[in-house]
């Protein structure tokens, strides 16, 4: 029995997979939406929650991400002036007027 050959895999097909899961997301929530606006009972909203409950923590994650990492880049930038006035042993003041030069 001859072994299929794998090709290495190609940025392309991520990308289209990124792509089809994304187009599904958005198509799930449209349809949540429409559904919601068009029937706005409680037995509709507690439906439509027991239904797609498990979308809320997918979506903290894929915000969590980039959150965390403008967080991260603040404190590494303050981190950084705090150390470079250290190193100099500037005021806070005079490091203002350094800059808007």
């Amino acid at each position: 029995m001859a072994s299929s050959p794998h090709r290495p895999r190609e940025p392309e097909d991520l990308g289209a997979a990124w792509a089809f899961l994304w187009v599904l997301f958005a198509f799930k929530m449209a349809t949540v939406v429409l559904i919601f606006w068009h029937m706005r009972t409680f037995e509709t909203g507690m439906l439509l929650t027991a239904t797609t409950w498990f979308w809320i923590p997918l979506i903290g994650v894929l915000v969590a991400g980039p959150l965390l990492f403008r967080y991260r880049l603040l404190r590494v930038r303050a981190k950084r002036e705090r150390l470079r006035r250290a190193e100099w042993m500037l005021e806070q003041d005079e490091t203002k007027v350094a800059s808007s030069q």
